[in-house]
């Protein structure tokens, strides 16, 4: 049989590396699953979640079956205006910022964060229609399509809100499309 290599700390085996990765990646596996009960109970987590009875359950469990029962298809996330100037933005950054990404119908809940409560609720599920995020994810720029059926209902305040919460987060916005 062939000595292979000890890894670090010593010999397990005469076996290949392969065990020996296996046997050190289990022992790792341990210790993490270890530590994070630890932490856990650190935390005042218990280790199984148990079904509480409550509103939180009980409309859990209303849209599980609401889902079930109902039927689903795709559609586009973009209309035809919409994807036109996604795919110009697309082009323009591959070009011209490296490493900067492009994101459609992006929830300003998940780029903006407020300690105000109802301010972050205000916002969390409005969309900015084209997103630009820099090399780390943070976004740079909001580019809003303003199509043909745009103005309808409350389209204007919606607008001003989430206008007004990228502006203080700092990211501009630009708009245009069909007038």
């Amino acid at each position: 049989m062939q000595n292979w290599p000890a890894p670090i700390g010593g010999s397990f085996s005469n076996e290949s590396p392969t065990v020996n990765h296996l046997i050190l990646a289990v022992i790792l596996l341990l210790i993490l699953v270890g530590i994070a009960r630890i932490s856990s109970r650190k935390l005042g987590r218990s280790k199984k979640r148990a079904y509480v009875p409550g509103w939180w359950n009980d409309a859990q469990n209303n849209q599980l079956t609401t889902v079930t029962n109902a039927s689903f298809s795709t559609q586009s996330i973009m209309n035809k205006g919409e994807y036109s100037v996604f795919a110009l933005t697309e082009k323009f950054v591959k070009a011209h910022l490296p490493g900067h990404r492009v994101f459609a119908q992006t929830s300003l809940g998940e780029i903006l964060k407020s300690p105000d409560r109802n301010a972050f609720l205000a916002i969390n599920s409005k969309r900015v229609d084209i997103l630009i995020v820099n090399p780390f994810g943070v976004g740079i720029l909001a580019i809003e399509y303003q199509g043909d059926g745009h103005y309808q209902q409350n389209a204007p305040m919606r607008d001003a809100v989430k206008k007004e919460a990228l502006r203080k987060a700092g990211i501009p916005t630009v708009e245009g499309g069909v007038t």
